[in-house]
């Protein structure tokens, strides 16, 4: 039998559009981003500056340490001033020492510095102010500073250079002068050209004619798969790397600042050693004011408890007759901090603690390539003969309208039953779109495609093979859903799918308890039989009931009462056991979970956030945008959802029922975290998903390869949808323009979240389009 090619293979015009990106990568990364080495070439060379190297001038609010480098003692006067050449200064570096001995080892050394450059035209006249900069000293582009003030007169010579340190009192700096008039060497980033050669190449391969929309998905193809495990591997790459760091370097503690709440992240290990130990609490202290409180709760109460410095009064953990609980879903702390606290225990007394970051970094390297192969799985099964590049675009799809990015960079015990909570539904669906078989005319039962009839389409002229489901598959596939009430519990509305999922087995099954009022189908032989039918609905219902039962049994077991989960006695802003939530305020935070608009900088990453502000207090955060707004591929295909064509291209794969679910479960989780919990962007996880995967569906509908196919299938040549005539180019280029302005969008995000979670990471990156 003839095979599909893997790979696609580029035409005369791909490899001319190659060659012209590979030219633009490299005149982006000679050019543009070394427009400071062009531009400094009139200035001294390395060797010539370090002889021209002068002691500086250090003011008040700098201290030199002994063993090398700068201690800042008062920000207001922290500044180290050079004479400048006569000749002026374009560019001026900093030079770094590296520490001696350990005198040096006092302070705060954060590896990165903001500073500003100032400088003075003439004896008499005041500084001109510059711009400020971030220095980071692993990073050598960082330490050439551009020197930006402009002489008040033109004409005016430079006097004088002075670099202001912008870091509060006890920072200690690796800083021991500065040269001015330097040369900016020639700095080729091998990161940022495989980044830009990625960028390119992704574009021309979703030009229109392109092989890679003439290209059928395979999902046994060793090519393909090889693609999609290289896609994967760099975030399994960070991932690994992320969890070896926080084993190597995590050292549990909390934090606590005078007059305020103490603040310990390690939660899911507490409750860890709680279970362990064999009682529900917490092994945790308490301020010896709160047990003796009428009203923990309150917040004048606590108010003037912190005032008095009584500690520790933990933040946004559960207090309840004098100890301590977690309201957090306790299902994590089973599956993975018990098992690594018993390990541990084999050689360290106790064990020790999972970090929480470790975790989250598991959790949410699974939950993406399960979220991964969900979609695939739906592709393969419900679009066959799919273009690669509507395939790409699905991807991108879920993986941005989802906003698993969060979690990727968020690793503190909050990402933790969100990314469990992801990875259970979509394990889940994974299991249930592989749960159908089918009976093959000539015997034997293989799975199940669309190819293969279902029991709703078949080839013309072919007997009308029959079904089955695999139990273990309908009973691993409603375990994983059910999983989410102890991660999670919004998650549990993904249950509500298998009705769609599985709505032809539904009819069958109902058929045939109730032949009278069902179809013709139990009568050929399709359907299953009653006591079938019966083994198949206990199996999807059992799973619900042994997940749910240890949990209520859970709940009694630490607050008397299976229905009560504990949230309303967390110590947060208010007090939760009075407080009831304004309904007025819903509109404007629907509002901002879905169009709160963009709010955008001058500087790299060129996106901020921005405030949630309301009438009436309800628990805010500042957010980034709103959902439409930062993934607007789901708003065009929500938009083209209202298309006649695409929505019987969905009915003929029986996956109108899917779409139209999925949208009012999203409305209806939006409403309840609005209502409960406010507006925060780690709770756009919850809906953002379903979504997601309204947009993968009505993309797959939108392909005509999959069209052709379903034409074949069906026996109507003459059949003609949307995307075959001439408005076919235009909505596959309108999708694709939005996938890449999605990943554009989602990139800002990333890059806002890693400013304020991985200063590190931040650096390394900002440097790239700081210093140009």
């Amino acid at each position: 039998m003839k095979r599909t090619p893997a790979i696609p293979r580029l035409r005369a015009s791909g490899r001319l559009a190659l060659c012209l990106g590979i030219l633009l990568v490299l005149v982006l990364e000679v050019g543009v981003f070394n427009l400071s080495h062009w531009q400094s070439l009139g200035g001294q060379t390395p060797e010539t500056s370090r002889q021209a190297d002068t002691e500086p001038e250090l003011g008040p609010g700098l201290e030199s340490l002994p063993g090398g480098g700068l201690m800042v003692t008062d920000p207001a006067g922290a500044w180290i001033q050079i004479p400048a050449p006569t000749r002026g200064s374009k560019f001026v570096k900093i030079e770094t020492i590296k520490p001696k001995d350990g005198n040096h080892r006092e302070g705060h050394d954060p590896g990165r510095v903001h500073v500003r450059l100032d400088a003075r035209y003439s004896p008499s006249a005041g500084w001109a102010r510059g711009d400020s900069s971030m220095v980071a000293y692993r990073s050598a582009r960082s330490l050439y500073l551009r020197n930006t003030a402009e002489p008040p007169q033109t004409g005016e010579s430079l006097t004088a250079l002075r670099l202001w340190v912008e870091e509060p009192a006890e920072t200690r700096l690796s800083i021991r002068t500065l040269i001015p008039d330097v040369r900016v060497p020639l700095s080729i980033n091998p990161v940022r050209l495989i980044a830009m050669a990625a960028l390119i190449l992704l574009v021309a391969a979703f030009l229109p004619g392109s092989r890679l929309w003439r290209t059928p998905l395979d999902t046994k193809s060793r090519g393909q798969r090889l693609a999609l495990t290289l896609a994967l591997a760099p975030l399994a790459v960070w991932a690994i790397c992320s969890i070896l760091n926080d084993l190597s370097t995590f050292l549990p503690g909390d934090f606590h600042n005078p007059d305020s709440y103490t603040y310990d992240f390690n939660q899911y290990d507490h409750v860890a050693q709680a279970l362990l130990q064999g009682h529900p609490w917490l092994d945790l202290d308490q301020a010896p004011g709160l047990a003796a409180a009428e009203n923990p709760y309150d917040i004048v109460t606590r108010n003037n408890l912190l005032a008095q410095d009584q500690k520790p009064i933990y933040w946004d953990y559960v207090y309840w007759k004098g100890h301590w609980y977690s309201y957090f879903g306790v299902l994590p702390a089973i599956l993975l901090f018990m098992p690594y606290r018993a390990l541990t225990s084999l050689f360290h007394p106790g064990g020790y603690a999972l970090p929480t970051s470790a975790a989250a970094s598991i959790l949410t390297l699974l939950a993406t390539v399960a979220m991964v192969l969900a979609v695939i799985r739906l592709l393969d099964r419900h679009f066959p003969g799919i273009s690669l590049a509507s395939t790409i675009l699905a991807l991108t799809a879920i993986l941005t309208g989802s906003n698993i990015a969060y979690l990727w960079c968020r690793k503190n015990f909050y990402t933790v039953p969100f990314a469990a909570g992801l990875l259970f539904v979509m394990t889940g669906l994974w299991i249930w779109l592989g749960a159908r078989r089918v009976h093959s005319v000539g015997g034997g039962t293989r799975r199940w495609t669309l190819a293969d009839g279902g029991g709703w389409l078949h080839t013309p002229g072919d007997p009308k093979p029959g079904w089955t489901l695999s139990k273990p598959r309908v009973f691993l596939g409603s375990l994983c859903m059910a999983a989410t009430l102890g991660c999670r519990p919004t998650f549990i509305v993904a249950g509500l799918l298998a009705i769609p999922i599985f709505s032809q087995e539904i009819r069958d099954m109902v058929s045939s308890l109730h032949p009278r009022t069902g179809t013709s189908s139990a009568k050929e032989g399709v359907g299953p039989s009653p006591a079938v039918s019966a083994t198949l609905l206990g199996t999807a219902l059992l799973p619900l009931l042994i997940v749910a039962a240890p949990l209520l049994w859970y709940n009694h077991w630490r607050f008397g009462s299976a229905l009560d989960f504990g949230n309303r006695y967390q110590m947060t802003v208010v007090d939760l056991t009075r407080y009831h939530p304004d309904l007025g305020s819903l509109p404007r935070l629907f509002g901002y979970y879905l169009f709160q608009p963009l709010s955008t900088k001058a500087s790299f990453p060129f996106l901020r956030t921005s405030p949630a502000p309301l009438n009436v207090w309800h628990y805010t955060e500042p957010g980034i945008g709103g959902l439409l707004v930062t993934t607007p591929v789901i708003l065009v295909c929500l938009i083209l959802l209202c298309s006649t064509r695409v929505r019987r291209n969905l009915k003929d794969r029986n996956l109108y029922g899917l779409t139209l679910l999925s949208i009012p479960l999203a409305l209806l989780v939006m409403i309840m975290d609005a209502y409960l919990g406010g507006f925060s962007d780690r709770y756009m996880i919850d809906f953002a998903w379903l979504l997601a995967l309204v947009a993968v569906l009505v993309i797959s509908s939108c392909d005509r390869s999959g069209q052709d196919t379903l034409r074949k299938l069906n026996g109507t040549a003459g059949y003609t949808d949307r995307t075959d005539g001439p408005a076919g180019k235009p909505v596959s280029f309108l999708l694709t323009l939005s996938c890449l302005v999605s990943v554009l969008l989602m990139t800002g995000y990333v890059l806002v979240l890693l400013s304020h979670f991985e200063t590190s990471i931040f650096s390394t990156i900002e440097v790239w389009f700081t210093y140009l």
